[in-house]
């Protein structure tokens, strides 16, 4: 895949109706060719459980016509996940195929949501919780939406914009599991633009945080805010 001209990312928007609800103004005054959308863009959504589908249908609806229009490429989340469905008109990326690899003038280009490459109980919880089978177990016990709206309890709770000590050390270890020398992530709401052994590590902005995005505009990449 080739970075286009003119891209925007745009990472953890973590919408949520009634509380975050910027993303859909982003959505409807979006212009660009190209849209990668970098990962809990929502705060809950998971193809297969119906509570979450139903909260999220307005703004499915609107990120499916806009897919229609413009090349749309989804990097699943640690909210926001199964979506292929979901979004038919967009290229999903789910955690287990990321990261995704782009070419740029400058060179091969690795997007993740952030979650990747990590080891031990997360790993396992990551796995499981994708599965169709617990999916569709979920879906079944999810009787008054109970268990969606705890989720959503603790979500609307949760303290979203923090900084993550010492991250810059983070940062480096994780771009050397990387075979480019750009690397993209979210997930970490950090907003930190770092070179390392001569790669550099991008982490986006957190949208939910700043309503800040990201740009390739003239070979370079630009934080802008809504």
């Amino acid at each position: 895949m080739f970075l286009k001209e003119g891209a925007v990312f745009i990472a953890d928007a973590h919408y949520h109706r009634g509380i975050r609800e910027e993303f859909i103004q982003f959505v409807q005054q979006i212009d660009t060719p190209q849209l990668f959308l970098m990962g809990d863009i929502f705060d809950l959504l998971v193809g297969g459980i119906k509570a979450t589908l139903e909260e999220n249908r307005d703004v499915i609806a609107l990120l499916n016509a806009v897919s229609k229009k413009i090349e749309c490429i989804y990097l699943e989340g640690n909210h926001d996940f199964h979506l292929n469905e979901v979004f038919p008109f967009m290229k999903v990326i789910p955690l287990s195929l990321q990261p995704l690899y782009l070419q740029s003038p400058k060179g091969c280009i690795a997007l993740s949501h952030g979650d990747t490459f990590i080891a031990g109980t997360y790993a396992y919880y990551a796995k499981i919780i994708r599965n169709p089978i617990v999916i569709t177990i979920l879906n079944a016990i999810n009787v008054g939406n109970w268990l969606s709206n705890k989720i959503q309890t603790y979500n609307r709770a949760k303290k979203l914009c923090k900084k993550i000590e010492d991250f810059e050390t983070i940062a480096c270890k994780r771009v050397l599991l990387y075979q480019c020398d750009t690397v993209i992530e979210g997930h970490y709401h950090q907003n930190l633009d770092i070179e390392c052994d001569k790669k550099r590590y991008i982490n986006l902005p957190s949208f939910a945080c700043s309503k800040e995005f990201m740009q390739y505009k003239n070979g370079a990449f630009i934080t802008l805010k809504m």
